[in-house]
């Protein structure tokens, strides 16, 4: 059996559940399921390095968008920084 490479040298297409993703998408659904959050933008990076998005529910208002600019900066230094 070949194993596929990244351009990167990781490993591709192998399924790996990250406990962190799982217990945050979980607290934020228990939050929904409350009635806390009523609106999401969301986006998630799969296993095999494509990154998907999805907005749902009500979105009106710029606090979703400069909350979306607040989590832009934190990704852009975490990656940064990891470099």
């Amino acid at each position: 059996m070949t194993k596929v490479l990244s351009i990167y040298g990781g490993p591709v297409g192998e399924h790996e559940v990250n406990e962190t993703c799982v217990a945050e998408l979980e607290e934020w659904l228990e939050m929904a399921k409350s009635g806390q959050i009523v609106g999401i933008c969301l986006v998630g990076l799969g296993y095999d390095n494509l990154a998907q998005y999805t907005i749902a529910g009500k979105i009106g208002g710029y606090g979703l968008v400069g909350a979306t600019h607040m989590v832009l900066q934190e990704l852009t230094y975490a990656i940064m920084s990891a470099e």
